[in-house]
């Protein structure tokens, strides 16, 4: 790759991420202060650390708010190092296998490598999202899987070393309910025998919950475990799985708590799956941001133990010539160079900036087009995938709308939410709020500061770029007013650790208005 500025060594920690979080939330006053030893701030008050504290998380947390961490959150820090004690020397393991690979085939960098991988586009995706091995990088409990025992953790966690078998329930008694096309009709499950409809189920999902708390519909015969499994593999999103054999995915409930939340899924939200992409993806501006859309939902009614979805491969959105390359893993450490793999793509462009610049327009246009018209997206990096032709982005893609917000009112289809659905949006500050989160402070914030990093981007000049092309879209004042405020909030997501239940949100410094010229 020639001359490039090597990044800082500081690396993730446990005891990082809580004192991060604490300090872009200002807990206990805690951004009052000085800043931390051996970090930076940067946009939206995020710290890069360029050496990160080690230690007990507990403790540090504990330090910050001046008495000990409530019980539930202290188990769910505890359950994120065991987490991290088990992924990172997988992930090592990894990365020298995928080291090897670049080496083996004469390319000196991840993004070479990964741009010769075209005939695959969901195996190659899901390759590269193996690299995200610290998770959600603003949330400190990213790795917590409580409910999961380190066996579990070693079977089924984002690098495990086997598909997963993902088990079958046919429902010969009709009890199911169903939305969009027959799962029997999805590629990941051609070629069985299925006879009657049918609801794919995590394996410890099966064991753990659908068994044990459905037994009766079971001992009544009126849903049956088939034999046959479908193999997969886990995905960033973990209860979401790729195909094995066939492309596709499958997004299962699984009762156990990853971050905040016990990741089961309701039945609004399989309901509600398939006609909520089929409704946003025709409002296609000719951007070419795809939506990587869910077909297929079925559900027991009044259980959220019991739900599924399945959603189309990313083959039917990679232009020819292209690979389809997660968000997650641009911001994570290529094995091959020790930079980001943004910036191995940024570097290989010969202009990082203006690879940034290009890369944030293909989401930022057709992302805040759709939140004019009172579509939400969950802009965020691992739900954002970029379709890559060698260097250059040139498509959006975006997957998984069970987080997007959808203000009803707004909206130019018609469009019943179930009651209850987590979708419904009841203004556009909602819209706004879910976009400016996800899209600026997760996504590009994390990309920009790996490019400053890396490769010495002047990353207030990004900012100030991508403020004046907001200003210059076609948005209502309201929008435009909203994005390039002093202040934006955000999602306040250790502080609602400490206080579940309760949606809290925190203000944070936003470099868009700062920087708009």
């Amino acid at each position: 790759m020639g001359e490039r500025r090597q990044p800082a060594g500081g690396g993730v920690t446990l005891a990082g991420q809580v004192a991060a979080a604490a300090w872009r939330e200002n807990l206990a006053g805690y951004r009052d202060g000085p800043v931390p030893e051996g970090a930076n701030e940067s946009a939206f008050n995020q710290l890069a650390w360029a050496k990160a504290p080690e230690g007990d998380a507990v403790a540090a947390l504990a330090a910050i708010l001046g008495e000990p961490p409530p019980a539930h959150l202290a188990a769910e820090l505890d359950s994120a190092r065991t987490g991290l004690d088990v992924a990172l020397p997988r992930a090592a393991a990894r990365s020298r296998h995928l080291a090897g690979l670049a080496h083996r085939a004469g390319t000196d960098t991840l993004a070479a490598l990964a741009a010769r991988c075209t005939k695959d586009a969901d195996a190659t995706a899901r390759l590269l999202e193996t690299l995200a091995t610290e998770g959600h990088q603003l949330h400190p409990c990213a790795r917590t899987r409580l409910g999961w025992s380190r066996t579990d953790l070693e079977r089924y966690d984002l690098e495990a070393p086997r598909p997963v078998p993902i088990r079958l329930v046919a429902d010969p008694g009709r009890v199911l309910e169903r939305s969009g096309t027959d799962f029997r009709d999805h590629p990941m499950l051609a070629g069985l025998d299925l006879p009657d409809p049918v609801l794919p189920v995590h394996p410890w999902q099966l064991e753990h919950r659908v068994l044990p708390g459905h037994r009766d519909l079971f001992d009544a015969g009126r849903l049956r475990v088939l034999e046959a499994t479908v193999a997969a593999w886990p995905t960033a999103a973990v209860r979401t799985l790729a195909g094995h054999r066939a492309p596709g995915y499958l997004k299962l409930a699984l009762g156990i708590q990853i971050t905040s939340t016990r990741r089961d899924i309701s039945p609004a939200t399989a309901a509600l799956g398939p006609a909520l992409s089929a409704a946003v993806r025709r409002l296609d501006d000719g951007s070419g941001h795809r939506i990587v859309a869910d077909v297929a939902g079925a559900w027991l009614p009044g259980s959220r133990d019991l739900t599924a979805l399945a959603r189309e491969s990313l083959a039917a959105h990679a232009p020819p010539g292209t690979v389809c390359v997660p968000a997650t893993a641009l911001a994570a450490t290529s094995p091959v160079t020790g930079m980001s793999l943004a910036a191995e793509y940024a570097h290989w462009s010969g202009d990082p900036a203006a690879w940034l610049r290009d890369y944030a327009k293909a989401f930022t246009g057709p992302v805040l087009a759709k939140a004019r018209m009172g579509v939400g997206l969950e802009a965020h990096l691992q739900n954002s995938l970029v379709a890559m032709r060698g260097h250059r982005p040139v498509a959006a893609l975006t997957r998984d709308l069970g987080g997007a917000r959808i203000h009803t009112p707004s909206v130019p289809f018609a469009l019943t939410l179930p009651p209850g659905s987590p979708v419904d949006a009841p203004s556009m500050d909602d819209v706004r709020a879910k976009v400016a989160y996800t899209l600026f402070q997760n996504h590009f914030a994390a990309l920009a500061a790996a490019l400053e990093r890396d490769l010495g981007l002047d990353a207030a000049a990004f900012w100030s770029d991508l403020a004046d092309h907001i200003a210059g879209l076609d948005l209502p004042a309201a929008d435009r007013d909203a994005y390039l405020a002093p202040k934006q909030p955000t999602k306040a997501l250790l502080t609602m650790r400490l206080r579940p239940g309760r949606d809290i949100e925190a203000l944070v410094d936003n470099p868009l208005a700062a920087g708009r010229r």
